[in-house]
């Protein structure tokens, strides 16, 4: 098939088996060439497939995609080994009957490839990633919440310590600044203590020493009035 049509998938035609619904596939042709291309698709078991369409006709550049489906429900465990046989050749003329022109062209200027076709193996596959992701998401989301709690823990034995130590701090800041206010003002008070004392003893010293001035005068003035 090499220079006409590109085929994708290019080995296996893969369906989608689901119990009681048809399986279905896609095959994807590809005009390669600058000229029209005639197509026809055969299988080995037509009574199972409806192939739309089957025949047709690819411009240059432009792709066809073909839908394939089954006639009828198929088990995943079933044995599905079909083959399909796509066939290509140049068309002078689009408007032809392509069933007469298929059988009426030679053998030799058609291209042939054959594909097989298989059950896409999805639903088994699918099953134990779906039941290993909530175990998977279970074990991260814990271990999300297991690290979360640890370190709040951490920040619970840690944390409350270095602010009990700053408030410490603060209060023995605090405690001896009130102790030097303290020590200030006591020895304040002593000191004037002592003023207001040396104040007071002056103050009686004159006194007395007045007293015995006045005694003295009154004495002397006694001695010389005799």
């Amino acid at each position: 098939m090499q220079g006409l049509i590109e085929i994708e998938p290019k080995q296996f035609l893969e369906f989608d088996a689901e119990e009681n619904k048809l399986a279905h596939a896609q095959l994807s042709l590809k005009n390669l060439t600058q000229q029209d291309v005639a197509f026809k698709i055969k299988t080995t078991t037509p009574t199972l497939f409806q192939v739309k369409p089957s025949v047709g006709i690819i411009n240059s550049k432009q792709t066809q995609v073909i839908e394939i489906s089954t006639s009828q429900p198929i088990k995943n465990d079933a044995k599905f080994d079909p083959k399909f046989q796509v066939n290509a050749c140049f068309i002078d003329f689009q408007d032809q009957d392509l069933n007469q022109f298929w059988k009426n062209k030679d053998q030799s200027t058609i291209q042939s490839q054959q594909i097989k076709s298989r059950i896409k193996q999805n639903i088994k596959q699918d099953d134990q990633p779906h039941q290993q992701a909530p175990e998977s998401k279970i074990f991260e989301s814990n271990q999300s919440i297991s690290q979360q709690q640890e370190s709040k823990m951490f920040k619970s034995v840690i944390e409350p310590k270095a602010e009990n130590d700053e408030q410490i701090k603060q209060y023995k800041e605090q405690l001896e600044k009130l102790q030097q206010e303290y020590q200030d003002f006591r020895q304040k008070m002593e000191f004037e203590t002592q003023q207001a004392l040396l104040k007071k003893d002056k103050s009686n010293l004159s006194f007395s020493q007045l007293l015995l001035a006045v005694l003295i005068a009154l004495i002397a003035g006694y001695l010389i009035g005799n």
